[in-house]
């Protein structure tokens, strides 16, 4: 059954984020890391979107992609890939050591609702791309272009996820990192959508084109 087939690719995904995390906090005191709220939160969180990704049969692989688009774009994701560990394991052990610090609680609460409204629209779109999915700006054969459930509103319900979950976990963790992870994460989702719309306009052209007319970027009626 399909949802069997993407347990590998989950594992993949859920290691990647719970080990750094862990191995920032440090393995000698992780009930400390559960006594703040937000953080268990974000454990939790995570464990239910994994729990979601099954039971919806979500295709989770980003690799699809023509060998032009790998060689352009490889190298690229692999630094994001890297530098996403990195601050995983970073944000956690900064954390601990009071370092770089928010001195506001409420900040960790506020990023564990960022957290779960990108979690919930992350899902939503990958629901509806299906094997279209894909971590490069390409496309599947025989492309569709998506314009039902969260597509209906928004044409970029990823990265809006994204924008949303990137800031919202340094903010779990009361980091003042949060600024530069902002702008960064804009400055990304920025030219990806401006590379994304240009290859959708080139290959839907009029139906994109009233279906941009139509819709968001981000966020309805503002965006």
């Amino acid at each position: 059954m399909r949802h069997i087939s993407i347990l590998p690719i989950l594992s993949l995904h859920l290691l990647a984020i719970l080990i750094p995390m862990a191995l920032g906090w440090g393995l000698d005191d992780l009930p400390a890391f559960f006594a703040v709220p937000a953080r268990a939160g974000l454990i939790l969180l995570i464990t239910l979107g994994a729990i979601a990704t099954l039971i919806l049969r979500i295709d989770l692989n980003p690799l699809r992609s023509s060998p032009a688009n790998r060689s352009k774009e490889s190298w690229a994701l692999a630094a994001m890939a890297a530098a996403s560990i990195l601050l995983l394991g970073f944000l956690p052990w900064a954390d601990r050591n009071r370092i770089l610090q928010i001195p506001r609680e409420s900040v960790r609460s506020f990023g564990l609702l960022l957290c779960c409204a990108g979690g919930v629209i992350r899902i939503l779109a990958l629901r509806q791309l299906g094997p279209q999915f894909s971590a490069y700006v390409t496309l599947q054969p025989d492309h569709q272009l998506i314009q039902t459930g969260i597509y209906s509103r928004i044409r970029h319900p990823l990265y809006l996820s994204l924008l949303l979950a990137g800031p919202g976990v340094t903010m779990v963790f009361a980091s003042q990192l949060v600024w530069p992870i902002l702008a960064m994460t804009i400055a990304f989702i920025a030219n990806r959508i401006k590379v994304e719309e240009t290859l959708l306009a080139k290959t839907f052209s009029d139906s994109f084109l009233v279906y941009r007319h139509r819709t968001s970027s981000l966020l309805p009626f503002v965006l």
